[in-house]
């Protein structure tokens, strides 16, 4: 391995800790602001600290490090090197740091997510210093490797002429949504229609340093691609060959012991399985092969007294990851090839939206794929390679993973809302329709604001109380529909004959995410006179 010998502090030797100390003296760290890790070095070399804590202060990028490797959130154990990229290297460094399966991460990864902003930010170029300070370190380390981070972006003329078409439509909403990009988010695409009529399909801004949005982007839809998952339930239901209230066992044999015979999916498309977030088997393990993914699963423990449906425990990954592998023992086809042939192609959604990209596929988008850009609390949004990479884009993570316009997504929706009838003949019944979106959790509520749900599907609750608003303060409670990543939200509104897809590619804090999609969402009900 080639290395940076300009200077002979190692990385997190005594010396190494005292020249990061004084290089960040001055920088405040608050603890409003300040997120601490916890870090284990799995194979320090001799003289180098082997534990040690990280304080990030997320708003004035001050660091400060200590040899107390207790209590952070997250924990990470990874090697030498890893931990050298984490802290010194680029976005695609720290990306690589996960994709490699060498690294064992618990508790909150969005926190990595806004480390991730902050540290290649690098308040007064602090860190750069450090680092040209720091021996034994991979040429490269560190590099930026955007491309086009500087260029002038410059909107084809027909999307700006299908923005403008939608003010004429939407005046209130087009103006929120412009006043968003380039505040919280360099970016936004969106989808409205109304009875079947679209109202808006546009796109502004920038998708990646370099690249215009535009309506055909293939977006990250994240978890607002669960209901896909959720109608594939509902078929298979609809066809008797599927209960999602009977224990998972009964369609997997070998999915028991540690609890696991008394899971069913409409505990976790409710998100009342008794296994908390912080115990998802695939965390810290997102990009691992599909064959890991499903040993992760299969391997699942129920924690002891789990009382399943007493609180709310959000599955991002595990959940459809088991769901898939109950649909495919059920029907046969990959969950892939299933959502394709029985959702995606009768809604008349092709083309650009993929479920799961292949190797060919990427390297044929891939440089163009717009990305995820983490921004909060006033900072500049910093672009990311979080869950853009090509180990991201062909892992096998089902309820997240999707990928295609607003638009795209924006039909489908219509189909729910159509009670299963798609242009490519009815593909549910009104009954299925009606039965995943109604009141299946009720009475519960999370810090985040979420409270009723429906089967994969999140439920209007801002008539129970004004902060448990889903998707606007105007919606009906009868609207249903999904969050992704605090970028996106899609939703249908029974009452209104209303559909909206909206991604803002710029990842904030939750109440500021919550905050801005309310104020776009109200302006879109106001632009129409529904409230």
């Amino acid at each position: 391995m080639a290395v940076n010998a300009t200077t002979a502090i190692p990385f997190l030797s005594d010396a190494w800790l005292a020249a990061a100390g004084a290089a960040f003296a001055d920088l405040p760290v608050c603890p409003d602001s300040a997120v601490r890790f916890g870090f284990t070095v799995t194979d320090p070399p001799p003289g180098v600290v082997g534990e040690f804590g990280l304080v990030l202060d997320l708003d004035s990028g001050g660091i400060r490090l200590d040899r107390d490797a207790d209590s952070g959130n997250p924990t990470l154990r990874l090697s030498y090197h890893d931990a050298a990229a984490f802290l010194l290297g680029s976005a695609l460094d720290r990306v690589r740091v996960f994709e490699s399966g060498r690294t064992e991460l618990t508790g909150n990864l969005t926190h990595v997510f806004f480390a991730d902003r902050t540290l290649q930010q690098d308040t007064g170029g602090l860190l750069a210093r450090l680092r040209r300070r720091t021996g034994g370190l991979p040429d490269g380390l560190g590099d930026i490797g955007w491309t086009g981070r500087n260029s002038f972006v410059d909107t084809p003329a027909e999307e700006r002429a299908a923005a403008d078409a939608a003010a004429d439509e939407l005046p209130r909403a087009v103006a929120a949504l412009r006043s968003e990009v380039g505040d919280s988010a360099p970016g936004a695409q969106v989808y409205v229609s109304r009875d079947g009529r679209v109202l808006a399909d546009f796109a502004l801004g920038t998708a990646r340093p370099g690249v215009a949005f535009t309506r055909r982007s293939p977006t990250l839809w994240y978890c607002c691609a669960k209901p896909l998952g959720s109608l594939a339930v509902g078929q298979l239901w609809e066809r008797g060959l599927l209960d999602p209230f009977a224990p998972v066992c009964g369609y997997l044999p070998d999915f028991t012991g540690q609890g696991r015979e008394e899971l069913t999916l409409a505990q976790v498309m409710t998100h009342t399985a008794a296994v908390p977030t912080g115990l998802d088997p695939v965390h810290g393990a997102l990009y691992a092969s599909d064959a890991r993914h499903r040993a992760l699963v299969r391997e699942l423990a129920v924690p002891a007294d789990p009382r399943p449906g007493t609180r709310v425990n959000y599955s991002q990954w595990w959940g459809w990851l088991l769901l898939a592998e109950v649909l495919e023992a059920v029907d046969g086809r990959c969950y892939e090839q299933y959502v394709e042939e029985e959702i995606l192609r009768p809604c008349g959604i092709s083309g650009t939206t993929r479920v799961r990209l292949t190797a060919e596929e990427f390297g044929d988008v891939g440089e163009t794929l717009p990305l995820v850009y983490i921004s909060a609390r006033g900072r500049p949004a910093q672009p990311t390679y979080w869950f853009s990479s090509e180990a991201a884009t062909t892992c096998r993570l089902p309820g997240v993973n999707t990928r295609g316009p607003m638009a795209d997504l924006g039909r489908f929706f219509e189909v729910l809302l159509a009670g299963g009838r798609a242009p490519g003949g009815r593909i549910a019944a009104p009954t299925t329709i009606a039965a995943l979106t109604a009141r299946h959790r009720s009475g519960l509520r999370d810090a985040f604001g979420n409270a009723d749900w429906g089967l994969g599907l999140r439920l209007e609750c801002g008539h129970l109380d004004p902060s448990l608003t889903s998707f606007s303060r105007f919606s009906s409670p009868r609207s249903y529909g999904h969050d992704g990543l605090w970028t996106a939200v899609a939703f249908a509104d029974p009452d209104a004959g209303l559909v909206v897809a909206l991604h803002l590619n710029g990842k904030t804090h939750h109440d500021q995410h919550r905050a801005r999609l309310t104020a776009i969402c109200d302006a879109i009900y106001e632009d129409l006179g529904l409230c």
